[in-house]
């Protein structure tokens, strides 16, 4: 079976799944061979692309996904579109996803945990219970804005596999943007997070915010005299070390 390379080109555009998933085209697509060459067109303010394979058959997907030395994550990235500078692609390879073994499995190990399957039926337990807040809160309302309701539900989920504090979540959508959105101008400054609102972890300290040394230690710190052949070395006041604060820049996953 043949398919026409514009009908095949169709699984690109976002319009095509305005409506919902093309499940027939991707139907007709397996019938007609197991991987298909995709073209990237123009899209909005979008680039042209060069292209890409698209792999649509189960086992073969797996094949790709185990074979790391053949389909690399993270020469190029996992998304479609290709970074635009060595910068851009460099700051996507921060990301799990755009990684291979050994960095992605070491990865993977840490957060393995959170998804036995004993985590996750207590999980399912407590998205269930969330989802029944959120319908209560608008009930007597008779009518809602679905995706505002449902918008905060997945950022709600992953705050709570990685046990992040109601206060600070917004971090999460923040950071989640920049990472996932830094080639759109509307995501890559995504900045919804009140910083009055943050837990103090959430809060980098300032670099004014140490007080002043006690008066004891500044009324004993007299440099010493000078020799009348030497030149004299200054005494390192308590208030002229350096401080080094350490914090996860935001949008990137350490």
């Amino acid at each position: 079976m043949t398919l026409d390379q514009d009908r095949a080109n169709r699984i690109f555009p976002p319009a095509t799944y305005a409506d919902g998933v093309p499940y027939d085209l991707y139907r007709e697509l397996r019938a007609a061979g197991p991987v298909h060459r995709i073209e990237e067109p123009p899209v909005g303010d979008w680039p042209a692309g060069p292209g890409y394979w698209a792999v649509l058959r189960h086992a073969d997907v797996k094949h790709v996904l185990r074979s790391p030395g053949d389909f690399s994550s993270h020469l190029g990235g996992t998304q479609i579109r290709d970074p635009e500078t060595p910068a851009d692609l460099a700051f996507a390879r921060t990301m799990m996803l755009n990684q291979d073994p050994p960095d992605h499995s070491r990865l993977r190990r840490i957060v393995a945990a959170a998804f036995t399957p004993r985590a996750l039926a207590a999980l399912a337990t407590d998205i269930e219970s969330h989802v029944h807040e959120l319908v209560d809160t608008v009930r007597p309302l008779g009518a809602t804005d679905f995706v505002g309701l449902a918008a905060d539900l997945p950022l709600w989920t992953l705050a709570r596999v990685m046990g992040v504090p109601d206060r600070d979540r917004r971090l999460l959508l923040d950071w989640a943007n920049r990472v996932i959105g830094y080639q759109d101008a509307d995501h890559a400054a995504s900045a919804t997070a009140d910083p009055a609102g943050l837990t103090p972890s959430a809060t980098p300290p300032s670099p004014t915010a140490r007080p002043p040394p006690p008066a004891a230690v500044r009324s004993t710190r007299a440099p010493a005299p000078a020799s009348p052949t030497s030149t004299p070395t200054p005494t390192p006041s308590p208030d002229s070390r350096t401080r080094t604060a350490c914090w996860p820049a935001p949008g990137r996953r350490g």
